[in-house]
């Protein structure tokens, strides 16, 4: 057999004459009865009576609890046939058929309703429909209120009824009728026999104590609703048996949502922190490097300009090196020049070279013959001569380049 999500649970059975309830939790693959007890309840304080037996099964507050019993009086239960259909629509047609299955006229009537199963002939569902009224569902939520403070489920105990299970004698709930094939039957027709295929049918379902310590008769209802519980189609059969009102069943799922929520919140806030985190570092990485890249560049260029200074630096050092010694008698020459210029002769510039000197000249005179002028120097020569006017101006700049000659110094 498959089962349910549910990994533990709790059945509570309350009737007029006392409280009953069962413990079970999966273990190994299948469910084992971890306590059960049974109590009488005083009229006078019902809700301690329900304390007191929650505090001997001794589940926690993460236990899915059922409770199951007869909401009223006046409340009818029977099995009934239609089409195979989604929950809503059954729920719809079944609440359009209740004035033909009451004894009375109906009121405000509300239904629970679960599928026993297809008839042989696979053409129909026969289903099991609980009628009650909203007043006798006040009365116990009062109770729940003041005792459990929430439930998850309540429910008729016959409701869990299948098409081929035995006949289902529950005396605290319906002392006069017992349930078979479809329909109520007279006590007077029972034999406690009827018992021993739910005897057989339970002990191999769940793992339960001896019969002396836990005589299945007296918990047949608990069972009935844990078989239900424990069954791998109890999901979606929750459609048809939600009858408490929200504020009176645990926020599990509500809860878990919560919970969730802030994980997800958690995680969200740890991804961004690390890709956070990560782009900081990446932009400080990235900054760092980009510093790092111009300060390189600012030392290349630097580097650039000390090796150009010192290649240029190299060449007049190699260009110096590779000059001759010069002229031993190199101010006497200048002076035999200096001498030569007469007084309205002025020397802007003057450049001596291993080949040639250079002179920029300025004068005033009107008759400057500077070949004849420099004739007595026998050892230069004049291998170029210009001159310039400037608007009319009497004074001419003069370019004199003199060579040597090849004769005899002085």
């Amino acid at each position: 057999m498959k089962f349910s999500s549910i990994h533990e649970f709790a059945v509570l059975d309350f009737s007029p004459s006392g409280i009953r309830g069962c413990w079970f939790k999966r273990k190994s693959g299948r469910f084992s009865l971890k306590s059960h007890a049974s109590l009488a309840v005083h009229a006078g304080n019902p809700a301690e009576d329900w304390k007191k037996l929650r505090r001997e099964l001794g589940f926690g507050s993460d236990c899915i609890i059922f409770l199951t019993g007869n909401i009223g009086d006046d409340s009818v239960f029977y099995r009934t046939v239609t089409p195979d259909l989604p929950p809503k629509a059954m729920k719809d047609a079944l609440s359009f058929e209740l004035p033909g299955q009451l004894p009375r006229e109906v009121t405000d009537e509300e239904i629970q309703f679960i599928p026993a199963g297809r008839l042989p002939d696979g053409s129909e569902c026969a289903v099991n429909v609980y009628a009650f009224k909203p007043s006798g569902l006040d009365k116990v939520t009062a109770l729940i209120s003041q005792s459990l403070k929430k439930a998850d489920y309540l429910l008729y105990p016959l409701l869990s009824l299948k098409l081929d299970d035995p006949p289902c004698f529950l005396p605290e709930i319906e002392p006069d009728f017992f349930f078979a094939d479809g329909q109520w039957h007279d006590r007077s027709s029972w034999d406690d026999s009827m018992y021993e295929p739910w005897e057989k049918q339970f002990r191999e379902l769940f793992e339960l104590p001896e019969p002396l310590n836990f005589p299945i008769r007296d918990y047949l209802g608990c069972l009935l609703i844990a078989r239900l519980a424990a069954s791998a189609d109890f999901s979606v059969l929750q459609a048809g048996i939600r009858i408490l009102p929200r504020k009176f069943r645990p926020g599990r799922l509500r809860n878990q949502l919560k919970i969730m929520a802030v994980l997800l919140g958690l995680l969200a806030f740890g991804l961004i922190w690390e890709h956070g985190g990560s782009l900081i570092r990446s932009s400080q990485e990235q900054s760092r490097l980009a510093a790092e890249k111009a300060h390189l560049e600012t030392q290349i260029r630097k580097l650039r300009n000390k090796l150009k200074a010192g290649e240029k630096e190299q060449k007049e050092l190699t260009r110096v090196l590779n000059q001759k010694p010069g002229d031993n008698n190199l101010v006497e020459r200048i002076a035999d020049l200096s001498r030569l210029f007469p007084s309205n002769v002025m020397v802007q510039s003057l450049r001596w070279s291993d080949s040639s000197v250079d002179l920029t000249l300025r004068s005033e005179a009107e008759n400057l013959n500077l070949p004849q002028l420099l004739k007595p120097l026998t050892y230069w020569k004049v291998a170029q001569l210009q001159e310039r006017r400037r608007n009319n101006d009497v004074t001419r700049n003069i370019t004199l380049k003199l060579v040597p000659a090849g004769g005899d110094e002085p």
